[in-house]
């Protein structure tokens, strides 16, 4: 059976989190997935545009992370998310990246 896309719990200005409890949904928090969400949104109609191919392992890695750093967001804090989260590694490959396009660009 598919999942329903409703509760029928009502509307009391809360959300769900996954592992459990419940943020208001102007929280920062739920500003904060819902903006990643956004940004992974716009990339993803970014990479069907571009036409080269040059970059596009590195935008499916950050489009993966993205996804990664909502689910984080979306998780109640202490919860295992069964998924491998961003740590520093992730954000030295990201710079790395950075470093070797801007190497690139005309002075």
């Amino acid at each position: 059976m598919a999942i329903k896309i409703y509760t029928k719990t009502g509307d009391d200005g809360t959300t769900g989190l996954f592992g459990g409890g419940r943020l208001p949904k102007d929280h920062l928090r739920i500003e904060a997935y819902g903006t990643v969400d956004e940004l992974n949104a716009q990339l993803g109609w970014a990479m069907d545009l571009l036409d080269s191919e040059k970059f596009m392992n590195h935008l499916e890695t950050v489009q993966y992370e993205l996804f990664v750093i909502g689910s984080m967001l979306a998780t109640k804090p202490g919860k295992e998310i069964g998924i491998k989260v961003i740590d520093e590694s992730s954000v030295e490959q990201l710079e790395r990246w950075m470093d070797e396009l801007d190497e690139q660009l005309p002075p």
